[in-house]
């Protein structure tokens, strides 16, 4: 446990560092930030209450890519899901293969990895006659690695690295490095975490522009109880300053009966960020230590967001 420990703590300060200091290239929409797919909701639970997370202990698998001081607060000792996402269909779709693990190490410290690959839509390649000679499909992929640690009962300590990568033309690759780092507390059913998300360099376009990744400065409320033996709930709220200037703020609530069956609400207004506003709702079913999970978003008919759907199947002990 000691050697852990140190292992844990030399991590949290790379982890800082290479969101600082990493230098990277990249091409980026004129005004916008920088490979926003890094702050899309891929666990479904989160995505079904209204993109909240950051206080999540229920669905630990996918930590990496949000909080991960959340998991020595976890309920379960190992949690592994994957799962499939039909982002923004009416739009620019994005296909979405996503996976994560995470193990709770006797409530102490914590191990979370996660990976994800998007496959976006295809456009023709054109020659300079306007004719189109070929097609091609761009590609984005973030694959996360978070440790934490619980160094007194009431507060832990979290931080992810995320390595970032976009093939937006054939033959041409970039990336970048992110970094996510926490604060969190859990006293009886009440859940609060303070932190960075996103933190990174700034990025250059092919044209020298500078652009940032869509970072923010972000905390995360929850509150859960149980009602009888059978019944539980719990409510999660989630807010993000973007050092952009954008303001986002999520909130969503879960039923659950018998540890069985969870039915899932929430909404998310999502201001001039990266992820527009959106509803959304969603279910759970649980047995034998195999969860499934689904949540579908409800948008405004000239939302890119409009029947973006997620489900995923995992195992937890």
């Amino acid at each position: 446990m000691r050697k852990m420990k140190k292992n844990i703590i030399r991590f949290f300060i790379p982890a800082f560092c290479s969101a600082i200091l990493f230098p990277v290239a990249i091409s980026a929409a004129p005004g916008g930030e920088a490979m926003p797919f890094t702050r899309v909701v891929r666990d479904p639970v989160a995505a079904a209450m209204g993109g909240t997370g950051v206080v999540s202990t229920s669905a630990s698998a996918f930590a990496s890519f949000r909080n991960p001081a959340a998991i020595p607060y976890a309920g379960n000792t190992f949690d592994v899901a994957a799962g499939y996402m039909n982002w923004q269909p009416s739009a620019s779709p994005v296909q979405d293969i996503n996976a994560g693990a995470s193990w709770n190490i006797a409530g102490k410290f914590g191990i979370a990895l996660g990976f994800s690959y998007g496959l976006c839509e295809k456009y023709d390649i054109m020659d300079a006659s306007g004719t189109a000679v070929g097609s091609f499909s761009p590609s984005q992929v973030q694959a996360n690695l978070g440790l934490a640690w619980k160094f007194l009962p009431f507060l832990s300590l979290g931080a992810n690295v995320k390595y970032l990568g976009n093939t937006l033309v054939e033959g041409k690759s970039y990336g970048a490095v992110a970094s996510d780092i926490f604060l969190m507390t859990k006293v009886a059913g009440l859940k609060a975490a303070v932190g960075v998300s996103s933190l990174g360099s700034k990025v250059k376009s092919a044209s020298g522009a500078g652009f940032s990744l869509p970072a923010s400065a972000t905390l995360g409320l929850g509150y859960g109880i149980g009602l009888g033996k059978k019944h539980a709930a719990e409510v999660l709220v989630d807010a993000d300053y973007y050092f952009s200037g954008a303001f986002s703020a999520s909130a969503g609530a879960a039923y659950t009966y018998n540890d069985l069956v969870s039915v899932r609400a929430g909404y998310r207004y999502g201001g001039k960020s990266v992820i527009p506003s959106f509803a959304s709702v969603g279910a759970g079913v649980k047995f034998w230590g195999i969860h499934i999970d689904v949540a579908y978003i409800i948008a405004a008919g000239t939302s890119p967001l409009r029947n973006t759907f997620d489900v995923g199947l995992g195992y937890s002990f």
